[in-house]
C-alpha cells in the first residue's frame, strides 16, 4: 500500500489528501451536531428549572398579608383572566369571607370590662385584671403600676401614682390607699444593691449611707441620714416611710 502510494503524481496526493482532510472537518461537524443537540437539551431542562422557581416566587410574593394567593401561570397572557392569576379565599388565615368584610375577632379578644360608676380602688393590693377594669388604664399602664408597685414595696399615698409614666390626675379619683406597705428596708442590714435600687435611691445615695456605716456605726434614724449632703428634705420624707433601723 505505501509504496503504491507513491506511484501517484503530486498533484494527485494533494488532491487525495485535501478530500481526506474535507472528510474529517465533515464528520467533526456531524459530531459537533450531536453535541450541539445535547447542549440544547440541557438548556431547555435548565429553563424548565428555573420557570418553575420563577413560579414558585412569584406565587409566595402574590401572597398578601390577609392572605390572599393567586396560582400562578406561566402563559403570560395579557388578559388578566386567562393569565392565571386565579383568587384563592382562605377564611381561616385571613378573617375574609365573600366580600372584604374582616373576620369577627370578638372571641379571641374580648372586649374589657370597664366600671361604669366609681369604684374605690385599693391601690396596694389591686392586681393588674382590677386596674384594666378603670376607664383609661390598659394593660400598659396597669403593668407599669403593679412593676413601680413593687419596686417601692407599696404606695402610701396615690399620688404617688402621678410618679408612673403615662399616668395622669383624671386616674386618682379611682383609688385609694386601704392597706399598708408590703416591704420596708433595712437600712443597717441592706446591702448596696438593695439600697440603690429603690426608685427614691440611686447609688450615691445608697454609697453614703454604707459609708456612714463603716465609720459610725448603725444609724439609729431618718435624722442622722438628713445630715448627708446626698438627700434632699423631700428625699428624707418620702424614704421616712420606707426605711427602719431595726
Amino acid at each position: 500500500m505505501l509504496k503504491d502510494w507513491f506511484y501517484y503524481t503530486r498533484g494527485q496526493r494533494r488532491t487525495i489528501l485535501l478530500l481526506l482532510i474535507v472528510i474529517l472537518l465533515l464528520v467533526g461537524v456531524v459530531i459537533g451536531g450531536g453535541f450541539y443537540n445535547v447542549s440544547n437539551c440541557v438548556t431547555v431542562e435548565t429553563l424548565d428549572i428555573a420557570d418553575s422557581l420563577y413560579a414558585k416566587v412569584e406565587n409566595d410574593r402574590r401572597e398578601w398579608k390577609g392572605g390572599k394567593t393567586y396560582a400562578y401561570n406561566k402563559n403570560h397572557n395579557t388578559s388578566p383572566s386567562v393569565r392565571g392569576y386565579t383568587y384563592k379565599k382562605s377564611a381561616e388565615a385571613s378573617g375574609y369571607y365573600g366580600t372584604k368584610s374582616r373576620k369577627d375577632t370578638s372571641l379571641l379578644y374580648p372586649r374589657q370590662e370597664k366600671y361604669t360608676s366609681k369604684f374605690i380602688i385599693d391601690v396596694n393590693s389591686a392586681d393588674t385584671l382590677i386596674l384594666k377594669k378603670v376607664p383609661g388604664i390598659g394593660s400598659v399602664i396597669s403593668r407599669n403600676i403593679v412593676n413601680y408597685r413593687n419596686r417601692l414595696g407599696g404606695f402610701y399615698d396615690v399620688r404617688q401614682l402621678l410618679e408612673i409614666r403615662y399616668v395622669d390626675s383624671t386616674l386618682l379619683d379611682w383609688f385609694e390607699v386601704k392597706s399598708g406597705l408590703s416591704r420596708k428596708i433595712n437600712v443597717n442590714k441592706a446591702g448596696m444593691d438593695e439600697l440603690r435600687n429603690h426608685p427614691y435611691m440611686d447609688y450615691y445615695k445608697a454609697k453614703a449611707i454604707i459609708d456612714f456605716r463603716r465609720k459610725r456605726g448603725p444609724l439609729s434614724g431618718m435624722s442622722q441620714i438628713s445630715i448627708l449632703g446626698e438627700f434632699t428634705e423631700d428625699d428624707i420624707l418620702r424614704l421616712s416611710h420606707y426605711f427602719e433601723f431595726e
